[in-house]
C-alpha cells in the first residue's frame, strides 16, 4: 500500500525538532520572524530593519539661486518633519535636485537636521563640485540626488532639510528649466 501523506500530529509529541525539518519551537512571540540561532536551532526574533514611515517634502519647480558663500536653506518647502518611532530608529534622507552653475563656478550641496527646538546643524554633506565648461555651453547644469543615513537617537521632532552655497563667488541655480525638486526621509526600525 502506498504512502499518500505522513500524520505527524500522531507520530511525535512536542515540537519536530530542526534537525528533522521542523522549528523546534511550540510557540513564538506574534509580529516576530523565526531567524537561526545556531546550526541545528530557531529562535523567534524581532523584526528589524522594517520600513516604519516615508515623508516627502513638497515638490518645489519653482527656479530659485544664491550667491552665499555660507550655508542656507535652499527653501523651507523642502523641510521634512517627522517624529521618531524610537530612539533607535535609523533614517536614509535623500534630496533630488537639479542644480546649474556658470562654467568655473564652484556649487555645494547639503543636508542638515534640527531636532525638537534645537538649530539646524550638517549631517551630510554632498561635497562641492567646480563647474566645467561643457561643449557649446557656459553652464553646468546637473541632476542629482543628495543622500545620507542619519541615526539622531531621539523620539523628539526632527526636521531634515537641504542647504545650499557657492565655496567661491558664483551664483548656483536649482530647478532651472523647470526640473523639481524635493526631500524623501525614510524611518527604519533597527
Amino acid at each position: 500500500m502506498a504512502l499518500s501523506k505522513i500524520d505527524v500530529a500522531n507520530m511525535l509529541t512536542g515540537s519536530t525538532p530542526v534537525a528533522n525539518g521542523g522549528t523546534g519551537l511550540t510557540s513564538g512571540t506574534s509580529g516576530q520572524f523565526l531567524k537561526f540561532t545556531g546550526s541545528t536551532t530557531l529562535a523567534s526574533a524581532a523584526d528589524n530593519g522594517k520600513v516604519l514611515q516615508v515623508v516627502k517634502s513638497q515638490v518645489k519647480t519653482a527656479q530659485s539661486e544664491t550667491t552665499s558663500t555660507t550655508a542656507v536653506e535652499i527653501n523651507s518647502d523642502l523641510r521634512c518633519t517627522l517624529t521618531p518611532a524610537s530612539t533607535s530608529s535609523k533614517f536614509m534622507v535623500q534630496f533630488f535636485v537639479t542644480i546649474r552653475a556658470a562654467a568655473g563656478e564652484n556649487m555645494a550641496i547639503a543636508i542638515y537636521r534640527k531636532i525638537g527646538s534645537g538649530s539646524f546643524a550638517k549631517v551630510s554633506d554632498g561635497g562641492s563640485t567646480e563647474a566645467f565648461r561643457e561643449r557649446n555651453s557656459d553652464h553646468m547644469q546637473l541632476s542629482t540626488t543628495l543622500l545620507c543615513y542619519d541615526a539622531p537617537s531621539t523620539t523628539d521632532s526632527v526636521i531634515y532639510t537641504p542647504y545650499w552655497w557657492c565655496p567661491s563667488s558664483g551664483t548656483v541655480r536649482i530647478n532651472d528649466n523647470g526640473m523639481g525638486s524635493f526631500t524623501l526621509v525614510t524611518e527604519v526600525a533597527s
